[in-house]
């Protein structure tokens, strides 16, 4: 997702004119293909995170009910975690087309916007990294 916008730079028309719809439509399909991939392994992320720390508060106790309550718990804040990371990411629908038309509207092209778009799609990668995919994290997934 963070190389997609950058790439898609490169597309937009010069001072001189150019561009290349082909590569920049290109650029955007692979940008939503990443979105998916993204919005999926999110989604998939979050039950396992919470179900995990839940079942790590009793699984010195070895009690099955314990351990039963404790899925449930981590079921019942993954939904709402994940309904607020919904909301959040319906937020993108009113936030993208303000960031391309601020871009458009300070500096005459979009390209503003997608590299400020690359730069957040990298930190996403790395605070995932940091908190979920790096050797030493709290909760590996």
């Amino acid at each position: 997702m963070a190389a997609a916008p950058l790439a898609a730079t490169a597309f937009l028309p010069g001072v001189n004119g150019g561009g290349n719809v082909v590569g920049f439509v290109a650029m955007f399909l692979v940008l939503f293909l990443a979105a998916g991939i993204g919005n999926g392994s999110t989604f998939r992320m979050i039950p396992i995170i919470f179900r995990t720390l839940r079942e790590r508060q009793v699984a010195d106790r070895n009690d099955e009910a314990a351990l039963e309550q404790a899925r449930r718990d981590g079921a019942t804040e993954a939904a709402a975690a994940m309904g607020l990371s919904a909301a959040i990411a319906a937020f993108g629908g009113f936030f993208i087309p303000m960031a391309y038309g601020t871009s458009i509207e300070w500096t005459g092209s979009p390209q503003s916007a997608l590299i400020f778009f690359s730069l957040f799609y990298l930190s996403c990668v790395l605070v995932t990294w940091r908190w979920y995919s790096r050797k030493e994290a709290e909760v590996s997934c």
